[in-house]
């Protein structure tokens, strides 16, 4: 099996990362609104900006049978987890914590890849889970 879920951060470091990105797109922007023809500057930062995107959407959780790969917008870092390595696992709202014995792993899943990881990891390992209430 194989399955690849894209991820963020937590909220504050997904918007300080998300705004910081915005505003590139902005600068980019305005300087081709200082020139009437095409302007060489502009098209940088705005290549700039598309370069940032792609890194924050490069964030992604790979699933291959028994293996999560993690990938970062980072390109050059990634982390390997088996799942006999998870100590502990829990789901609160939208949010992951994956535990292994080295650190905590937190991520931002849309809802149906949630409810999917929620199932696979029930499947897998069910007796790692930490329960956890919700106020909804």
């Amino acid at each position: 099996m194989k399955r690849k879920l894209y991820w963020q951060p937590e909220a504050a470091t997904a918007i300080i990362y998300w705004s910081f990105t915005m505003m590139i797109l902005f600068i980019s922007l305005i300087l081709s609104l200082e020139n009437t023809r095409p302007y060489w500057k502009s098209n940088l930062v705005l290549a700039v900006f598309f370069f940032f995107v792609w890194l924050g959407l490069h964030r992604s959780l790979l699933i291959r049978n028994d293996v999560l790969l993690i990938s970062y917008a980072r390109i050059w870092k990634k982390r390997i987890v088996s799942l006999s390595e998870i100590e502990k696992w829990q789901i609160k709202n939208r949010l992951i914590s994956i535990t292994d014995h080295q650190r905590t792993y937190t991520f931002t899943l849309r809802k149906k890849d949630v409810v999917w990881l929620e199932t696979f990891f029930q499947e897998k390992i069910p007796q790692k889970r930490v329960q956890v209430e919700t106020h909804d």
